[in-house]
């Protein structure tokens, strides 16, 4: 006896996403992606000055020149970029990725893009020879970090210009063999 199923609606639309580079004429399609998806899932935990200037800060030169010199891969439905996530070696140690603007617009949030876009600069990361993956990220997004095996390293805060800063929260995962692992990185 065989029984078939249906993939759901939601998992449709995560495995119709394709995954590339951000080239520099789609960057105000990101700058928008990080700004409302900031702001859908954080307007609860900062006050509304924090959410504005985050998103003067993403419409900031440095914030885009940063952007650039990292990684950036999108999400692309239909020919709309519905999604960012990016990487960058750690300055201090080669083999620690530091995970950046992975965002995704919130009419696509929940359905399984956000991890899609995550397995991919990881895997970039650990082809890379990258074997821990860190992140810096609000406090919103623990829980997605944290389901998707990452560790809560640390609590901080980030500047977003203007005088202010942001709570944020360090979590890390190992993403290849331990063997190669500088421990004194996972202590740090």
């Amino acid at each position: 006896m065989s029984v078939q199923t249906r993939a759901s609606p939601k998992n449709e639309i995560a495995q119709a996403v394709t995954i590339r580079p951000v080239q520099p004429d789609h960057l105000n399609d990101v700058r928008y992606i990080h700004a409302t998806a900031f702001r859908s899932q954080a307007h609860t935990l900062y006050a509304p000055e924090e959410l504005d200037a985050f998103e003067a800060m993403v419409r900031s030169t440095a914030y885009v020149d940063r952007l650039m010199s990292d990684t950036l891969l999108g999400g692309w439905l239909s020919g709309q970029l519905i999604a960012t996530a990016a990487w960058r070696r750690a300055e201090t140690n080669p083999g620690v990725s530091r995970i950046t603007a992975l965002y995704v617009r919130p009419l696509f949030e929940r359905i399984g893009i956000g991890s899609k876009m995550l397995l991919a600069i990881e895997t970039a990361a650990a082809t890379a020879g990258c074997r821990l993956a860190s992140v810096r990220a609000p406090i919103s997004a623990q829980s997605f970090f944290e389901n998707r095996g990452y560790e809560l390293s640390g609590r901080g805060t980030r500047p977003l210009g203007r005088g202010m800063a942001i709570n944020v929260i360090f979590m890390r995962k190992l993403i290849g063999s331990e063997s190669d692992l500088d421990m004194e990185v996972c202590a740090n």
